[in-house]
């Protein structure tokens, strides 16, 4: 586990461009709570930048050009055909405001990154046990990114990873039996890791959750997880 942010490896993939779709949604969520780590996003693009002037140009293909023209035409082409799949997302924040009062008030009160994910998918929590809901904002190459809405006292069973989980405390506060987090504290658990996260009292506490693959539950859960042969 770590309070700390991510690493100096991390930084320099979202530079170039290399971070997952869900990675790159937790750096720039990060980075919306925290200006040191937008400091450090800003300094990996500008070292990007620097680095990527002083390399020698490569040379076109040829056809480049054409596929180049091409491509943007077709990308033209289809912003012209944008109205009604334009209208479906105003149409999903219109369902987000008709939410409780409550519900839409936190959606609002999120980091822009992730409160825009949240209201296009119209806040559409789904039960995942007794005070824990979870909506799902993206899934890319395995990877997934997710907000998890714990109760105060409630929590998500005890579990140990197959992969690398990222937890990225937005409101309230969390204890995991390891260690406390607060807004803008980043848990990250890798497989020696098993935990059980529960939310403090008197708050509710919501965090973005990204994963690289899924999560082995033990307790009461794990053998379920293994009759059904594993949970996404």
């Amino acid at each position: 586990m770590t309070l700390q942010s991510l690493g100096d490896e991390i930084f320099s993939a979202y530079a170039s461009g290399a971070l997952s779709g869900p990675m790159r949604l937790l750096l720039d969520t990060q980075a919306a709570l925290d200006p040191q780590v937008l400091e450090l996003c800003n300094d990996a693009e500008r070292i990007a930048g620097v680095l990527l002037t002083a390399m020698a140009p490569a040379p076109l293909r040829p056809g480049a050009m054409d596929d180049l023209f091409a491509i943007l035409d077709t990308e033209a082409a289809a912003a012209g055909e944008a109205g009604p799949s334009q209208m479906v997302n105003h149409d999903s924040a219109r369902k987000a405001a008709k939410l409780a009062s409550q519900s839409l008030d936190e959606l609002l009160a999120l980091p822009e990154p992730v409160r825009d994910l949240a209201l296009e998918a119209a806040g559409n929590w789904q039960f995942a046990g007794p005070g824990v809901r979870i909506m799902e904002l993206m899934r890319e190459d395995g990877g997934k990114a997710e907000l998890i809405r714990l109760e105060p006292g409630h929590g998500v069973p005890r579990h140990t990873h197959d992969c690398k989980e990222f937890t990225l405390v937005l409101c309230g506060a969390f204890h995991d039996g390891l260690a406390r987090y607060g807004k803008g504290d980043l848990s990250v658990a890798d497989p020696d890791i098993e935990h059980k996260p529960v939310a403090e009292a008197g708050e509710v506490c919501i965090a973005l959750a990204v994963t690289d693959g899924p999560l082995a539950f033990t307790g009461p859960l794990g053998w379920v997880q293994r009759v059904l042969g594993g949970m996404n």
